[in-house]
């Protein structure tokens, strides 16, 4: 039977460590923002003989790796335990020690307690996958009477078939799924129907959770480029072996997908899911991708990190400042024009024969080929006051921060250009830059580069401010 948590969920359990003649240990189980944390109490000092391994858990700082929990439920699992506090008191008093799991499985296991959490399959639900994949599992069709009201409505429910690539030795699929519950009352019945899309995981052999972890967080980076806003795992859902359902008897009659909450995911639970708004419109759409698209992605992925890690990780952050989107879109840049390599033209950067940081931003901006406009004199202009507003917030030797609305304009550039980067290393993105290529898609920035009322005017880098036209306010 699997154990529903929630955040704020508390609970009394026995904790059980694996080790033989061990007592089973009373204590409370929560799920916080930060993980899943247990509190045992106990009598220190070795004073009650029941008492004394849980002593020498909090004294040595080293709880139990993986720990069995008896619940009113169910069982739990706890892998990768670790001392995270403990207080001890003297005489009759008691002590009280914490720890936090790695990850938790809300199932019990048909394997040693001291093997760790290896998995086959795992599904993840993430923000943005819906919008992104337009996959649906439900079709409905009603039917009106004369007077054109609705009196028959039929709902069919039916995953379609995954989308599904190769990433090294992993399997990987965007799938449609569908959950249903019925409930009632005195008043009413609600007949509830979940229609979502998971990303899923498989190798042939159980693998660390981590390890599935990593495959999909690669294809959740490239759906932060698409969006350009935060995006979070919500859910994480497993399946092995191991984990199996039984009868009265004994016997194994199914393999249920079981939670499993990570501390690694945690936190992006506890975050706000993005509004609709912002996951309005990403620059290409799953069916537009494709599983070469994907796989293609994940294949680029690992040379390409020193690109794709701290231009997600700006573009993923909720709260951030000018010159942050600045500095980590910069980086990226910089990362990226040496992965390009030589571009026609780019001896206009150098300084003293040699390339600079504009020389690598210049060889991203020639590679897009983006149709700046008249508010952008040049791609070596442009390239030039990126890399002096990046040197100029980096350097405290350059003086004072550059001028605010300079920043803001070259993040909103740099984040522009990052975006399309990531998306041409899927190979799929000929007709998306097309656009830019033509200046079609580009109104944002230039409403932008008209507000602040400011232009790139030379292959100097130099900024200059355009008088406001008549009757106009001056922003």
């Amino acid at each position: 039977m699997s154990v529903e948590l929630n955040f704020g969920d508390s609970m009394a359990v026995l904790l059980v460590d694996g080790i033989e003649e061990t007592p089973y240990v009373g204590a409370t189980l929560r799920m916080t923002e930060t993980g899943v944390e247990v509190e045992v109490p106990y009598m220190p000092g070795f004073a009650v003989p029941q008492f004394e391994h849980v002593d020498q858990w909090f004294r040595r700082m080293t709880p139990p790796e993986n720990v069995l929990v008896h619940t009113r439920e169910g069982n739990i699992l706890l892998f990768g335990c670790r001392w995270s506090g403990h207080s001890d008191a003297t005489g009759s008093r008691v002590g009280s020690g914490r720890f936090t799991a790695s990850e938790t499985l809300l199932h019990s296991r048909d394997r040693s307690l001291t093997d760790p959490l290896t998995v086959k399959l795992c599904q993840s639900s993430a923000d943005g996958l819906n919008r992104w994949s337009r996959i649906t599992s439900v079709t409905t069709e009603s039917t009106r009477d004369e007077e054109k009201r609705t009196n028959a409505l039929v709902i069919q429910v039916k995953s379609p078939e995954p989308i599904e690539w190769y990433q090294g030795d992993a399997t990987l699929r965007v799938r449609g799924t569908w959950r249903f519950a019925a409930r009632e009352d005195g008043y009413e019945r609600v007949h509830e129907l979940e229609d979502y899309v998971v990303l899923e995981s498989e190798w042939a052999d159980p693998r660390p959770f981590a390890d599935h972890l990593v495959e999909q967080r690669k294809v959740l980076h490239l759906l932060v480029f698409l969006f350009g806003t935060a995006l979070s795992f919500r859910e994480h859902r497993v399946r092995d072996e191991g984990i199996a359902a039984h009868l009265m008897g004994g016997e194994v009659f199914d393999h249920p997908f079981a939670e499993v909450v990570s501390a690694r995911t945690i936190r992006e639970r506890a975050q706000p899911i993005p509004s609709k708004k912002k996951l309005g419109r990403p620059m290409l759409v799953l069916e537009e991708l494709g599983a070469g698209g994907l796989a293609a992605w994940a294949a680029s992925y690992e040379s390409w990190e020193r690109f794709i890690l701290p231009a997600v990780a700006i573009i993923g952050r909720r709260h951030r400042f000018a010159e942050d989107v600045v500095m980590s879109t910069s980086m990226s840049l910089e990362a990226a024009g040496q992965l390009l390599g030589e571009r026609l033209g780019e001896e206009a950067t150098y300084r003293r024969n040699r390339p600079t940081t504009s020389t690598y931003i210049y060889r991203c901006l020639e590679f897009l080929g983006i149709r700046w406009g008249d508010y952008i004199y040049s791609q070596i202009g442009l390239a030039k006051a990126i890399a002096s507003n990046y040197n100029s917030v980096k350097h405290a030797d350059r003086g004072p921060f550059p001028d605010h609305a300079e920043t803001f304009l070259i993040g909103d550039v740099n984040e522009l250009v990052v975006r399309l980067l990531a998306v041409s290393l899927t190979g799929q993105a000929d007709e998306l830059l097309g656009r830019y290529r033509e200046g079609s898609e580009l109104w944002d920035i230039k409403q932008r580069f008209d507000a602040y009322r400011v232009r790139i005017v030379d292959d100097r880098g130099t900024w200059q401010a355009i008088p406001a036209e008549e009757g106009a306010a001056t922003i």
